[in-house]
């Protein structure tokens, strides 16, 4: 286990690293933060990757994530937990627990039921509205036209709260679509929150050079840390 922390927590070091100079080097003056992606990865790996100081960390189930919430809470650790998988109602009402951000909200027919459940926590739920701005038949997010809509009707309740966006890329072998698509993200976050102190969520392993290059303030990495440490 010392040994995995000690693996991830160099690989943690080296992107940060890179992270803020990316930032620096296109105007930024926010160091984007690092949100570890642990779904699908062990117990071990997930304690491994917060005890490497990676603090907020992703799950897309709500039964992987109350399940693996509860284990941290047994070892007196507390991760600030992202959900980023689809949002059904059905798994809302089964599942649902407080998280420091549900980031994935994408249709308005998820938040009355968010926000019901929200409210019988007493506790003001964060999310962020995942944008599809890739035009790529069958993806999860909103499209440009219909993201003023939905940020009224998220208005409409106070159990909620939004707090930026999620945007998802392309594929990210077309480095080129992958900037266009990151750039419109972040003129859109600059229109509706020009006051920029929200949270603008782009770029994965894969692709997340292109993203804080455009202004991310958030980026979402998994195989970065895991796909050296398998062995």
């Amino acid at each position: 286990m010392d040994d995995k922390v000690s693996v991830l927590r160099g690989r943690l070091e080296r992107l940060r690293q890179e992270v803020s100079a990316l930032s620096r080097e296109n105007g930024f003056r926010i160091e984007p933060r690092i949100v570890g992606v642990t779904k699908g990865r062990s117990d071990e790996e997930a304690l491994a990757l917060f005890g490497a100081g990676v603090e907020h960390l992703a799950e897309n189930r709500w039964e992987s994530l109350s399940r693996r919430a509860d284990l941290f809470r047994e070892t007196k650790q507390s991760p600030c937990w992202h959900f980023i998988g689809a949002l059904q109602r059905r798994s809302l009402r089964h599942g649902y627990r407080p998280v420091a951000c549900v980031d994935t909200v994408d249709r308005s027919s998820v938040l009355p039921v968010l926000a019901r459940l929200a409210g019988q926590t007493k506790e003001l739920q964060a999310i962020l509205i995942e944008l599809d701005l890739t035009g790529i038949p069958g993806r999860s997010g909103v499209r440009e036209p219909d993201l003023e809509p939905l940020l009224e009707e998220c208005a409409r309740w106070p159990e909620l709260s939004v707090s930026g966006f999620l945007v998802m890329g392309p594929p990210p072998d077309d480095r080129a679509l992958s900037r266009r698509v990151f750039l419109r993200g972040k003129s859109l976050f600059d229109r509706f929150f020009p006051e920029g102190n929200k949270i603008l969520s782009m770029g994965m392993t894969g692709d997340f050079r292109e993203a804080v290059a455009a202004g991310s303030t958030e980026i979402r990495i998994g195989r970065y840390f895991f796909e050296e440490t398998e062995a």
